[in-house]
């Protein structure tokens, strides 16, 4: 009787060691995803409206954004892969733009970009699809089928971004030839305002991230600066 305890106990340890060693399921594409979207959004709710620590680690996320418990523990390396934190879990320079009002789409745009490349090799107007042309996509990147629950949990990580992407808008580049095929000497403007600097017939695009202050004096530093040494 004592053997036949021992053996099964033995047998049962064994199969937890089995169990450990097996690899965990790789998912082609290397997209991130969370089963607790839920979760992830109300991290995202909470950016905004707190204060941007010099560390975003568990004890800010559990005490302030008061997110605790299994659930939370995808939210900090979700945030790095999208590019909101650096790999020690310092905030990036778009943690602090999804933070403003005027930032929060671009932010989240790149966010899209940087952690669901993939999708956007595919369509990169991805942040604008609908949810079908998007579990389209992960399923046609991943090789799942659509009723497989990864595909579900991609794609809802994918849309806690993108509700806040939906607004962004792309700057497109600007033609600089001219009927003739020749290069235009002179400055343009595309459709969204955003000016374009000729110099020796060929044209720069500028593009303007701008630092999240309320000091009005830091944005005429910086536009004096440009009209001065760049726009002539």
């Amino acid at each position: 009787m004592a053997e036949k305890e021992a053996r099964s106990g033995a047998d049962a340890l064994a199969g937890k060691e089995e169990k450990k060693s097996q690899p965990n399921r790789e998912i082609a594409g290397n997209m991130p995803y969370t089963t607790s979207v839920g979760v992830l959004k109300r991290a995202l709710q909470k950016i905004p409206v707190s204060e941007r620590p010099p560390k975003f680690n568990k004890d800010f996320l559990n005490t302030v954004f008061e997110i605790t418990g299994g659930s939370s523990i995808p939210v900090i390396p979700i945030l790095k892969r999208v590019g909101f934190l650096t790999s020690d879990g310092t905030p990036t320079n778009y943690y602090s733009e999804f933070q403003t009002s005027g930032g929060k789409a671009s932010a989240a745009l790149h966010a899209l970009k940087t952690g669901f490349a993939e999708i956007f090799k595919r369509n990169q107007y991805a942040h604008k699809a609908d949810r079908d042309k998007i579990v389209d996509t992960i399923v046609s990147i991943t090789g799942l089928t659509r009723t497989d629950r990864i595909v579900g949990y991609i794609y809802g990580t994918f849309s806690a971004f993108q509700e806040y992407a939906q607004g962004a808008e792309e700057v497109k580049p600007v033609p600089t030839t001219g009927a003739n095929g020749s290069d235009t000497a002179t400055p343009t403007q595309d459709r969204s305002g955003s000016p374009l600097l000729s110099l020796n017939g060929i044209s720069y695009h500028i593009n303007l991230v701008l630092p999240a202050t309320t000091n009005i004096e830091i944005y005429n530093t910086i536009f004096r600066s440009i009209r001065e040494n760049l726009i002539k």
